[in-house]
Formats: C-alpha cells, sequence, structure tokens
C-alpha cells in the first residue's frame, strides 16, 4: 500500500501500487477485486470495487468505509476496522479477480451473470453509500470514453458529510452535463448540524425515481443499484413496481 488518506469521518482511499508498472487493474467497469490481509494465521477477507480509472497503470485506489462496532454490528466489519488500525503505508494486500456478475464493456453494451444484453442507450445508477464505486466505475468509463448513452445517477447517503468521492462525480458530470445527470437524496441530514442543503431528502422511493426521470421498461434501458441489502431490496421492490423486471432491466 502506497497511499492511506481519509475522505470522511469514516472512509478512507487506500491506493496499491502492483508489482509491475505497466499493469492495469484487468477488471471491467463495476467489478471487484477480493483483498485479503492476513494477521498471523487468520485472514480477513471484502471485495470492492476500485474508484481509480479502468486503464490506470501501476496502481489502484479505493474507498473504504470503516465499519466499527456498534449496537446493529456488534463486531463491526472485520476487514475494515483491521483496515484502519493494522494497514499501514508499505504493507502488502492481496488481490484476487475480477468478481462481479455484471460488466460494461463500453458503448451501452453489458453481459449480466454471463448473458450478453440488448445494447442501452438509457442507464440509471442507485447507489446507497459505499455502492457508490460500482456505479462510479460504468460512468466514469462512459463518459471518459465519449459513449453515446444518457446516464443519470442517484446516489443516496446519511447526511451531506457522508457523500463519497464529491469531486469526482462533479468533475465526471462537467465533462459532460448533458449525458451524465447527477441527483443526491439525504436520509439523515440536519442543517442546524451538517449545514443548509437544498437536494433530494428521504429514502429512495417510487416518487423519487420519478423526479429522477426514470424511464419506461424498455430493451434500451438498464438500472444498476449498489447498497446495503435492504436498500437493494426497497430498490427492487420501487421498480418492480414500474413494470421492470430483474436480469433484463436491472441488476
Amino acid at each position: 500500500m502506497i497511499g492511506k488518506e481519509k475522505l470522511t469521518h469514516d472512509v478512507f482511499k487506500i491506493t496499491l501500487e502492483f508489482p509491475n508498472a505497466e499493469w492495469i487493474a484487468g477488471l471491467a467497469p463495476s467489478q471487484h477485486f477480493k483483498l485479503h490481509y492476513k494477521i498471523g494465521e487468520k485472514t480477513v477477507t471484502k471485495m470492492y470495487t476500485p474508484i481509480s480509472l479502468v486503464n490506470q497503470k501501476g496502481t489502484v485506489s479505493f474507498a473504504i468505509k470503516v465499519y466499527r462496532k456498534n449496537e446493529q454490528f456488534p463486531d463491526g466489519g472485520k476487514f475494515t476496522q483491521i483496515l484502519e488500525d493494522n494497514i499501514h503505508i508499505g504493507d502488502s494486500i492481496m488481490c484476487e479477480g475480477p468478481i462481479g456478475k455484471c460488466k460494461y464493456f463500453g458503448n451501452g453494451k453489458f453481459s449480466l451473470m454471463k448473458k450478453e444484453l440488448p445494447q442501452k442507450k438509457k442507464i440509471l445508477l442507485i447507489a446507497g453509500g459505499t455502492g457508490l464505486t460500482p456505479c462510479f466505475s460504468i460512468a466514469q468509463a462512459a463518459i471518459m470514453s465519449g459513449d453515446d448513452i444518457d446516464i443519470s445517477f442517484l446516489f443516496s447517503n446519511k447526511t451531506k458529510d457522508d457523500i463519497l468521492c464529491e469531486n469526482e462525480i462533479d468533475a465526471l458530470n462537467k465533462v459532460n452535463p448533458e449525458k451524465f445527470k447527477v441527483f443526491h437524496t439525504l436520509t439523515r441530514h440536519d442543517d442546524a448540524k451538517h449545514g443548509e442543503w437544498a437536494g433530494l431528502r428521504g429514502r429512495v422511493n417510487k416518487e423519487m425515481l420519478d423526479k429522477v426521470g426514470l424511464p419506461a421498461p424498455a430493451d434500451d434501458v438498464f438500472i444498476f443499484r449498489c447498497g446495503p441489502n435492504a436498500f437493494c431490496a426497497d430498490i427492487k421492490t420501487c421498480l418492480e413496481e414500474n413494470g421492470y423486471i430483474e436480469n433484463v432491466h436491472f441488476n
């Protein structure tokens, strides 16, 4: 590991250096690495999607949220707590991959569960918290390649202070604001505590999806969702209520 930077109160950006400066990560956008770290006889493992460019040589970067022990999760996140407390600059982390059921090949072409999908012209990305990373990798690849597709991105967080990679998202939006539209919603934001917020508020629901321009189900429409299990289950329900079919119109 050659870099470890705190992005928010509970999120780190780590940068790993490959053994060869000419190597690239080798992942399709939206795919993951499985990271392994060994302490004594025990190995901890977790999957993450890079936030660095897909063709970046020599290094790869991840945004990783640290889950401390709390009432809801008595053990916290094993890998993430070790990352904060025990993994330092100069340490080695084993990366295994590519992993992931969805691949983006560019120009609106996806495969899902190893099945090629019809070419897409409209993509809606819906992310909750650190579920940002695979969504961001799709948007980044599409916008930087000049793909002729319309992308809307709905990003849900607790407060304004929890928004990950906000500068990178804004920079990508500025590359082509007509093709990449960004919407943020906050579920626990307190203006008095965190500062004024003029964007969307509340959990993602049918009305919010209508606000961000949810299109009718069609062969050229694809929706990619990523986040905590409960978040993804709620999105699944909303989409099915709107006539979408899993593994046909959304991941």
